[in-house]
C-alpha cells in the first residue's frame, strides 16, 4: 500500500508531467527505433546503430575521422563504436587506417561502397520516419520543435 506522501513511478499511471512525458519519449524513441532496425535489417542489412555510425560520417567535415570523435558526436561509448566499426569494415562500409602521428589510434573513412548504401539507408529512414510522424499536424510541429529545443539547450548546459 503506497503512504500518503509517496509518489507513483508507475509510466502508465503516473500523473507526474515530467515523469509521463519522459517515458513517453523513451517509449517513442525505442519504438522507432525497433521499426526502423526491423526496415535497415531487411533491405540492407544494416542495424539503426550501424547506420547512426554512418550518420557520424556525414555529419563530419573532415574526410577521416576517428572513433572517439563519432562516439562523441553521436553520445556512444568507443565500445559500442568499436564493436559497430569492425563490422562496418567488415562489410566494406568503412576503411580504417592506422593514425601515422599516434600508432593506438585509427582513422576511419567511408567507402564508396559505404556512401552508397548510406545514400540507400538514409532514403529508407526519410521515408519511413515521415510515415510515422505524418499524424503531427503542421500547425503544431514547430511549437513541438520549440520546446524540444528549449529542454535539450537546458541539458546542454549543464554538461
Amino acid at each position: 500500500m503506497k503512504s500518503s506522501g509517496e509518489k507513483n513511478v508507475c509510466p502508465a499511471t503516473t500523473d507526474d508531467f515530467s515523469k509521463s512525458f519522459m517515458y513517453s519519449i523513451h517509449e517513442l524513441y525505442f519504438l522507432v527505433q525497433k521499426h526502423l532496425e526491423h526496415v535497415l535489417s531487411k533491405h540492407k542489412s544494416l542495424s539503426f546503430s550501424q547506420f547512426l555510425i554512418l550518420v557520424g560520417f556525414k555529419c563530419s567535415p573532415d574526410r577521416a575521422v576517428s572513433q572517439s570523435l563519432i562516439a562523441e558526436r553521436l553520445n556512444l561509448t568507443e565500445a559500442t563504436v568499436s564493436r559497430h566499426v569492425s563490422t562496418l569494415v567488415d562489410l566494406q562500409l568503412l576503411s580504417r587506417s592506422q593514425d601515422i602521428g599516434n600508432r593506438r589510434k585509427y582513422t576511419l573513412t567511408l567507402t564508396q561502397k559505404g556512401k552508397k548504401v548510406f545514400d540507400e539507408a538514409n532514403i529508407l529512414i526519410d521515408k519511413e520516419l515521415t510515415a510515422i510522424f505524418s499524424s503531427v499536424k503542421e500547425k503544431d510541429r514547430a511549437g513541438i520543435m520549440k520546446n524540444f529545443s528549449t529542454i535539450l539547450s537546458q541539458l546542454q548546459s549543464k554538461k
